[in-house]
């Protein structure tokens, strides 16, 4: 019984900045979304509107993504630890990372750059077009790997063997 707060506490150490951090980026992003669109917007057409709110939205994950990562990791529990060790694993992560950036770069490139000319539908096209082609790109990456690494492989750490 002595040993459950001490758990507790070790579970949520480190975790009061993050969560303020949190909230502050949250907040300092909505005020920067209610600025730019009562004092700035105007100055440019919809689409690079777009790319700008894209943009805010890549700083965002920038921003916390880090610490969350960095904590996630460093709270992972030894089947969590042994999945890096899985062939394959470590380097899909990867390229679910750059495929995620890289279509949000797209984006902002191509609403940015190369979008006005195109009516909305259009773009919207190319909206939805550039998530199905990386959605594919990890179907396709990650199907292989889950069929012979699935759930049957690792059992559930929720159940607890009756003796």
């Amino acid at each position: 019984m002595s040993e459950e707060p001490h758990e507790m506490k070790n579970e949520v150490k480190g975790l009061g900045w993050k969560v303020s951090l949190s909230i502050l980026v949250g907040v300092g992003w909505l005020v920067f979304l209610v600025v730019w669109l009562f004092f700035y917007a105007k100055k440019y057409v919809w689409e690079q509107n777009v790319a700008i709110f894209l943009m805010s939205i890549l700083v965002l994950i920038g921003i916390l993504g880090v610490p969350w990562t960095y904590w996630a990791l460093k709270k992972q529990t030894s089947v969590e630890k042994e999945m890096w060790k899985i062939k394959g694993f470590r380097w899909r992560v990867g390229v679910s990372i750059i495929v995620a950036f890289g279509v949000i770069i797209f984006l902002i490139y191509w609403f940015w750059v190369l979008a006005e000319p195109y009516d909305v539908y259009q773009n919207l096209a190319i909206f939805i077009v550039s998530f199905l082609i990386a959605g594919g790109i990890l179907a396709a990456m990650w199907a292989p790997w889950g069929m012979t690494h699935g759930p049957e492989h690792h059992p559930p750490q929720d159940e607890k063997k009756e003796e």
